[in-house]
């Protein structure tokens, strides 16, 4: 709601991110509002407004029934003020930007907090309620308060003739006189006087306290010289022809930084344009062409890289301050000073100009002007706009970050006070879900078989019931069912985060109606076997994309039998991986060698010499062909795995849960039958080598990739596979990080499992990547908590949102990393001594709260022990991996956890 020239660059940008929900009113009459029956902000909808579509295309809508506002972004004045308190989040209100207006106010908030600011006099009439920050010490204002006894204007003048030599001493020949306070009640134009006019500055001071309004002070700023341009002289012309003799006026840089407020309050600048003028006269937003802040320094003679980097570096520390400062102020309004229970600042102008401080170039606050900030950064974009139509030219936009915190704002709001139905409780790594949830506002529902779980007290409701036998899901989802119905619980999802409760949640959700993946394609991905045969067997290509079979591995599922593995021997070649077909965590997962370590690690593994290869639904013939073609692929084949299939071509799940595609007449049945076990419990694949890396998917309800996140993983200590150390963001170039992810992406498809966020580990090999495992679950270990800290995504969020069949709030352009994270795990196997000593638990979160680590708490014990999961996870944050990882060796090494059975330095070797 404002003017559309200050909210044309968030107009645009949300068009981009969010097409037809980001709605423009120019009027409070376009607003429509529905009275809470309680004591409760009211529901703010709107019955008109200019929807802004892909491309900058509007179209002035009216809604009936009218539209829930889910944000509400002011950028309004006086005459658009709405009253009332709203139950949506607001980005501003006419409160905020009043706060915000009030020069004096602002100025010695700034003040106290030691921002760059010029040095001022401040001429306080007596009658002028002193403001609460008055008595902390400012580094730059002088306050002097007119008291009207007698004498009083000789004690004025000497005050001010004492701060004029004070500013002829550091440099400053002229003096600023304005009025500050209140923007809307300014009493007078700024007017400049030399320095050394005392006479003249004293007899203006004085003429125009008379004039001042309620809440207006007298402000005597010195004025800022900005830094020079290093002139290059023109060609000079030969003596025959006729030159012009000029005197280059003298020149001022305004500087724009937009600042915007990201989560957990983080304040991050966005964008810095600048524009020039003749410095005599103020200089003006509307009447000044702006530019970027580089080509300006370039046109001032400023080439170096390093010195460019330095102002950048020194404009971002002052606007980030700058916002940090106005939000702990905000944070001590009361919800009636902000406008709203749900008001805040999310989006901050800084205007700056550049001088010369001890030969060094240096930023000082001019202001805050975030409608004019935004208006200029608008203009700049659509300047670029224009002009890269005929050149690549990259147009950064500067309300990005805003358009994304407006999202995020507005999908937390929608989600509070649902209710989600969660299958498994997990241990202790899990704490952090029933945290995030009650901070969100969503009312977990915890179906849990540990009666005394610590869980219980952290969620909305806890419903006891016993389903460890999974053998026997199809029973317990319709005992829950019964439960769940007799409880009248308004669900609005279910879902699971304990990898084996995953199946059981599905069949729930499907028997509830709810949204979610189809029990059949969560079996499927259950169960590894099953995953890679069923990619195998797909005969089909989508158009564009690689055929699922491409990154399938050769496996074999095994079971008391005859002769089986000397068949298995035959298809594949040493040296094997032997796994579980469902679990989490690598346990149990080792490296077989040769044929001796095969017989002797079977046999120890209790199926003996009688173990043999189980295919499901594919014959021997079928599968041999199906290794040595890799799946034979037509041209013709008009099946998309984006969601795209021809109108007579649509896959399905059939109801006695076998995957069907029409287009290809062939099914595939699931490993587990609907509610038994029969399938066995390991398989030998393929060892593949190559770098590991894992996946963290989300994927819309057709299929369409909504986000994705790589990370890397090091090198593991075989024969084990038990994770060692991870990265993130992945090293890898653009190109290898997408085809990771397309793979992801393509594997999940093929089986349906959609919509969710999934963990699908992956190698990438010479030829391309290839296909470990499909979690059917959110990322476990550290990965929430990693992708939350550098990008900004809470996975919590996204998978409960899915779960609701709402379209979570991602960036429309991809998530931007905005740290890098280097880890290693602690496992008692390998670092029990350092667990109890250098690396105890109090030490580790003492550590942790301080920043110079981030420690994760994992499900494995601080003890030794076979094949347990990683007591917890250590990193350190870098600029890149390189800084990150010599941080963590540091760190390691004072920690006692860089030992010679666990080497930090080779495990994190290739984090360079």
């Amino acid at each position: 709601m404002g003017e559309p020239s200050f909210c044309m660059s968030i107009l645009l940008e949300g068009a981009r991110q969010c097409p037809g929900n980001m709605l423009l009113c120019l009027s409070s009459s376009w607003f429509c509002i529905h009275p809470s029956n309680l004591a409760l902000p009211s529901s703010l909808c709107v019955r008109q407004a200019v929807t802004f579509d892909l491309g900058g295309r509007t179209f002035l809508d009216t809604f009936y029934p009218p539209r829930r506002v889910t944000y509400l972004f002011w950028q309004g004045r006086d005459h658009i003020l709405m009253e009332g308190d709203w139950e949506c989040p607001m980005g501003g209100s006419p409160q905020l930007s009043n706060f915000l207006d009030n020069t004096l106010s602002i100025r010695l908030l700034l003040d106290s907090r030691q921002l760059p600011l010029a040095p001022a006099l401040l001429l306080k009439p007596h009658h002028l309620a002193p403001w609460r920050l008055l008595h902390e010490a400012g580094k730059n204002t002088r306050i002097l308060e007119l008291k009207l006894k007698e004498d009083w204007k000789e004690g004025v003048k000497r005050k001010i003739s004492d701060f004029l030599a004070f500013l002829r001493m550091n440099g400053h020949q002229k003096v600023v006189i304005k009025s500050c306070g209140p923007r809307w009640r300014k009493s007078f134009a700024t007017i400049f006087y030399d320095s050394l006019m005392t006479d003249s500055v004293l007899k203006a001071a004085l003429e125009l306290v008379g004039k001042l309004n309620d809440g207006e002070a007298i402000l005597l700023e010195g004025f800022i010289t900005t830094m020079s341009p290093r002139r290059v002289h023109p060609l000079q012309p030969p003596p025959y022809i006729p030159r012009c003799t000029i005197h280059p006026p003298q020149l001022t840089i305004h500087l724009c930084a937009v600042v915007c407020r990201a989560r957990e309050d983080q304040p991050i600048l966005s964008k810095v344009v600048c524009m020039i003028g003749r410095a005599e006269k103020p200089l003006c937003h509307r009447y000044s062409l702006p530019q970027s802040l580089d080509t300006t320094l370039e046109l001032w003679g400023v080439t170096d890289s390093r010195q460019k980097e330095d102002i950048w570096c020194q404009i971002k520390v002052a606007a980030e301050n700058t916002m940090r400062v106005v939000i702990e102020e905000e944070k001590k309004m009361t919800s009636k000073e902000r406008g709203g229970c749900k008001a805040q600042i999310d989006v901050l102008g800084v205007d700056f100009l550049l001088t010369v401080v001890d030969y060094m170039v240096t930023p000082v606050i001019s202001g805050l002007t975030s409608a004019l900030c935004l208006e200029t950064c608008g203009i700049h974009e659509c300047l670029l706009g224009s002009l890269a139509a005929s050149g690549p030219i990259t147009v950064n936009s500067a309300t990005r970050l805003l358009v994304e915190t407006m999202l995020e704002r507005s999908m937390r709001f929608v989600m509070e006070k649902k209710e989600v139905l969660v299958i498994g409780a997990g241990g202790i790594s899990k704490k952090f879900i029933w945290e995030a949830a009650k901070d969100y506002q969503i009312k977990i529902h915890l179906v849990e078989s540990n009666p005394e779980h610590f869980a219980s007290s952290l969620v909305s409701s806890f419903i006891h019931y016993d389903f460890e036998d999974h053998s026997l899901d199809e029973t317990h989802a319709k005992n829950l069912l019964t439960i769940v119905k007799g409880k009248n619980l308004n669900l609005s999802g279910c879902m699971a985060f304990w990898d084996e409760c995953t199946v059981l949640a599905a069949v729930l959700g499907n028997l509830l109606e709810l949204p979610g993946p189809h029990p059949s394609a969560v079996r499927l991905a259950k169960h590894k076997t099953q995953t890679q045969l069923h990619l195998f067997s797909i005969n089909s290509l989508s158009p564009l994309l690689p055929c699922p079979g491409v990154f399938a591995v050769p496996c074999f599922s095994l079971c008391p039998g005859e002769s089986g593995l000397i068949e298995t021997e035959s298809a594949l070649s040493y040296p094997f991986v032997l796994k579980p077909e469902s679990g989490a965590g690598a346990v149990g997962v080792r490296l077989i060698q040769d044929e001796e370590d095969c017989r002797i690690l079977i046999r120890k593994m209790g199926l003996g010499s009688r173990a043999c290869n189980h295919f499901v639904s594919i014959d021997r013939g079928e599968l041999e062909e199906t290794y040595e073609a890799n799946v034979s692929c037509t041209a013709d084949t008009k099946r998309s795995c984006e969601g795209g299939y021809g109108e007579n071509q649509k896959p399905g799940i059939s109801r006695n849960g076998t995957l069907h595609d029409e287009a290809s007449s062939t099914s595939i049945t699931p490993l587990y039958g609907e509610g038994t076990h029969t399938s066995p419990h390991l398989l030998l694949a393929e060892y593949i080598s190559g770098s590991e890396h894992d996946v963290d998917l989300i994927l819309g309800p057709t299929g369409r990739i909504l986000a994705a996140y790589v990370s890397d993983n090091g090198p593991t200590l075989l024969p084990g596979f038990t994770e060692t150390a991870a990265a993130l963001p992945s090293r890898l170039c653009a190109e290898q990080c997408c085809q990771l992810v397309q793979a992801a992406a393509s594997c999940c498809r093929a089986i349906r499992l959609y919509p969710g966020v999934f963990n699908v580990e992956l190698k990438l090999t010479e030829y391309g990547p290839r296909l470990l495992e499909i979690n059917p679950r959110m990322g476990g270990f550290y990965l929430r908590d990693w992708i939350h800290h550098v990008y900004g995504t809470d996975l919590v969020m996204v998978a409960l949102a899915l779960s609701c069949g709402l379209d979570p709030a991602l960036p429309a352009g991809g998530a931007y990393a905005n740290a890098v994270l280097v880890g290693v795990m602690c496992t008692g196997e390998s670092h029990e001594q350092a667990l109890y000593g250098t690396a105890r638990p109090e030490r580790l979160a003492e550590l942790h709260n301080s920043g110079l680590i981030r420690f994760n708490r994992l499900e494995g014990s601080p003890r030794k022990g076979p094949d347990q999961e990683p007591y917890g996870n250590v990193a350190c944050e870098g600029v890149g991996q390189k800084e990150a990882r010599e941080k963590l060796l540091g760190v390691c090494a004072v920690l006692g956890l860089d030992t010679e059975q666990y080497p930090i330095k080779y495990l994190t070797g290739e984090f360079q």
